[in-house]
């Protein structure tokens, strides 16, 4: 009797709770993280995915371009790879322990892959989300980022072949990912509507 009492005593409290805000949904996510590799829409979708929620929008890298006033492909060269990754890590942790309303994330193409972001992404419970296209696609959305003597020259795929390498390598880890969404045909807003039903946004 005490316990029923009891149970409907914290049933009460929760409903109430939730109404006024106090207690956020747990099946809510807070935060919605973008991956995939270059070329695949990461910062665009994102940018449509915030506006479509009215949350706020962070391109990872796009934060570590400003934080350290070079461009990524010039901390490649400045730091080699590891040093980079020291950045991005850092740099992530900041955004997941600073955050304060609903965020999108758009994480660089490298980060999801790196053990300590996908251990940090877990353990904080971070919807992820994998836009998947095929490599063609890829290489022609991307144009001259393949090109080695090209302004937007990638510091891991400066050619079509270490462009494909890297793609075949990545995209195990790409797929354990949350969700996996085929933005190949496409446009960002039907990307972005596409993440929304799928994760009950």
């Amino acid at each position: 009797m005490l316990e029923c009492a009891k149970r409907n005593v914290y049933r009460s409290f929760m409903m109430t709770s939730l109404k006024s805000g106090f207690v956020r949904p747990r099946t809510t996510p807070t935060i919605v993280a973008l991956t995939g590799f270059m070329g695949s829409g990461k910062t665009t979708v994102g940018r449509a995915l915030a506006a479509l929620l009215e949350w706020k929008f962070v391109d990872l890298d796009e934060l570590i371009e400003r934080r350290e006033s070079l461009a990524i492909r010039e901390i490649f060269a400045q730091r080699g790879e590891a040093g980079f990754r020291e950045i991005e890590h850092q740099a992530l942790s900041e955004v997941l322990a600073e955050y304060s309303r609903p965020t999108v994330i758009a994480l660089g193409g490298g980060a999801f892959v790196q053990p300590n972001n996908a251990e940090l992404l877990g353990r904080e419970h971070i919807r992820t989300v994998f836009l998947d296209a095929p490599v063609e696609e890829l290489l022609r959305r991307c144009g001259t980022a393949v090109d080695p003597d090209g302004e937007n020259a990638r510091p891991l795929a400066v050619d079509e072949a270490s462009f494909r390498k890297l793609y075949e390598q990545r995209t195990p880890l790409y797929r354990k990912a949350s969700l996996i969404v085929n933005s190949e045909g496409k446009d960002a807003r039907s990307v972005a509507r596409i993440v929304v039903e799928e994760l009950h946004l």
